[in-house]
């Protein structure tokens, strides 16, 4: 089979299983956290806050943990279970960082005015792109380090946050093109801010799995061929000892 096929289909698959469990996972956590959210509790906001963001933190974990899993099965790497606890622990707290990463950059910027007086839609891009880079570089490092190869996690950290961070650039621009601008008069009646950041992390992971869709199976086609060769070697070497 053509080598070009099999690396499209490793891009392809690799994209839209990450979106699917990624991006899946996130939409299905936060609707978790919102109907916990709205279960009648007497109990303080925090409290409260609390035990809504709980089951939607599992919620992001499982799905995460089933991405790792998929993306080992996909591409033929093994080292399944390692594969499974790299992405279940990569997804989730990378996108707790990035939160807390926005949320002091935001007061930061926009409360305070510390920052240039920019339009709401680029601060938007100038604050959420950096934060896709860094949420595709940690999911990229972790099955990469799962793999127990330093170079190889090093090319999926950079080649997934790079193409991650400017595939939600693309969108994002696009989709303001369209005339989903953050911060336009009329955005929050019909929710352009969370509408474009979905949409744009959709794109993030459909690009984001696809790099580390092929960087996995080129890695795992390499095995294959080092073990080839080792069985070769062995078995030549077991010849000539049985031949003087």
């Amino acid at each position: 089979m053509d080598p070009k096929f099999n690396l499209r289909k490793a891009a392809i698959r690799g994209g839209l299983v990450t979106a699917l469990c990624l991006g899946g996972g996130l939409l299905l956590g936060f609707a978790v956290g919102i109907l916990v959210s709205e279960l009648p509790m007497h109990v303080p906001e925090r409290t409260r806050n609390l035990f809504s963001a709980l089951p939607a933190l599992g919620t992001m974990i499982a799905a995460s943990a089933v991405w790792g899993y998929a993306m080992s099965r996909l591409s033929g790497t093994g080292n399944t279970r390692r594969m499974t606890w790299a992405g279940g622990v990569s997804f989730a707290p990378s996108l707790i960082l990035a939160a807390m990463m926005l949320g002091r950059l935001e007061v930061a910027i926009v409360e305070r005015g510390g920052g240039p007086d920019l339009p709401v839609h680029v601060v938007f891009t100038l604050l959420f792109v950096p934060a896709a880079f860094l949420i595709a570089g940690i999911g990229g490092l972790a099955l990469g380090l799962a793999q127990g190869d330093a170079r190889l996690a090093g090319r999926m950290a950079l080649g997934a946050a790079t193409a991650g961070g400017l595939a939600f650039l693309a969108v994002n621009l696009s989709m303001q093109a369209l005339g989903w601008v953050v911060g336009a008069p009329g955005a929050a009646e019909r929710f352009t801010m969370l509408t474009v950041m979905m949409v744009s992390n959709l794109g993030t992971a459909l690009a984001g799995g696809a790099v580390l869709g092929v960087l996995l199976h080129r890695h795992a086609l390499a095995e294959e061929s080092t073990h080839a060769d080792r069985l070769k070697l062995a078995s030549m070497q077991s010849s000539d000892f049985g031949n003087p």
